[in-house]
């Protein structure tokens, strides 16, 4: 387990839900420092009132505060490599995380395994978090519409609402019914003119802030083959938690979430969660998206006094029962029998 892996925060939302206007509010701030930002387009960000001045060449921008600017160039796994390279041979100042923004038609799932799957950046990264930006004003006809926008709101770690000002009560009050119904665990923060404090959004892997997305039920209910997960007002995106009250096998786990991926990974959206294993006197926090079951990473303390394993699937067209019969079979494998519960 590679604990020293830069986290990488990804800012996702859909076209027109002030992604732009964020990262102008966000640059600036003394929590950005020593984080290189990649942009799509550096250009259009509009960086000049806060550069300190150009890099060797026209990709990268540092800003007074040490924060840099990164323009996708070859592709976004080449270009984070690109800065690890040239942080190695001093050309550019050591960050110590990422922020990535995605153009608004990306699905979250496929720019989260492109990179953190990609060989050069093995054991240099981990993902942080996920942050969707969504426009209060056409947000519910984008998850109508858009299958983007409704992947990028149920994978997201934190839903922050741009433009509510522009909105009245009514309709802000759908919007978030809607967002809680594809993404309950996701706190919702409100966004005025793009002002956000930058630490809202960083180091989401941290006991405090694993807590809304722990939603086990309680490890003595029995699991219920058939129990009903969490659908939404968009049903063809569904999530449900898994626990285990006693400490499981590492290696029947992994076998486990790794075959779960390797054939159900087009239809798991995202997994996370938090793993008592035997022999590990941490909690483990496990990642996956689609078919990448990313390195896992051990926390310094549990998040509340529950001491189950519990993994949150966010999945598209994939019953709980598949996930649970599947785990179910290599914990018997490894000699392991223990109930399930599901919530």
């Amino acid at each position: 387990m590679n604990d020293g892996a830069i986290p990488v925060t990804l800012l996702t939302g859909f076209l027109g839900s002030g992604k732009t206007t964020l990262l102008n509010r966000l640059l600036p701030q003394p929590a950005m420092g020593r984080c290189a930002v990649v942009i799509n387009e550096l250009g259009s960000i509009g960086l000049d009132h806060l550069l300190v001045g150009a890099m060797r060449d026209d990709t990268i921008a540092l800003l007074e505060n040490g924060c840099l600017c990164c323009g996708v160039r070859d592709g976004l796994a080449e270009t984070v490599a690109t800065l690890f390279e040239r942080r190695e041979r001093n050309e550019i100042p050591p960050f110590e995380r990422l922020l990535i923004e995605t153009t608004g038609l990306a699905r979250p799932g496929p720019v989260i395994s492109l990179l953190l799957g990609d060989e050069a950046l093995e054991g240099r990264v981990r993902l942080d978090g996920v942050v969707a930006t969504v426009d209060a004003k056409h947000g519910a006809a984008q998850l109508s519409r858009h299958e983007e926008s409704r992947q990028q709101v149920a994978v997201a770690d934190r839903l922050l609402l741009t433009k509510a000002d522009l909105v009245d009560d009514t309709t802000l009050a759908e919007l978030e019914a809607a967002l809680a119904a594809l993404n309950p665990s996701a706190p919702h923060i409100a966004v005025h003119d793009g002002e956000l404090d930058a630490a809202q959004i960083l180091d989401i892997l941290t006991p405090r802030a694993l807590r809304p997305w722990l939603r086990a039920q309680p490890a003595s209910q029995p699991f219920l083959r058939g129990a009903a997960t969490t659908r939404h007002a968009h049903p063809d995106i569904a999530s449900f938690c898994i626990s285990y009250a006693e400490p499981l096998p590492m290696q029947a786990l992994e076998t486990a979430l790794t075959v779960l991926l390797g054939y159900h990974g087009e239809r798991i959206l995202r997994l996370k969660g938090i793993a008592n294993l035997l022999g590990e006197t941490r909690p483990v926090v496990l990642h996956g998206v689609q078919q990448w079951l990313h390195e896992p990473l051990r926390l310094d303390a549990w998040p509340d006094d529950d001491r189950a394993t519990r993994l949150v699937f966010i999945v598209q067209g994939l019953e709980a029962s598949v996930v649970e019969q599947t785990i179910a079979h290599f914990l018997r494998e490894a000699g392991v029998d223990c109930a399930a519960s599901i919530g």
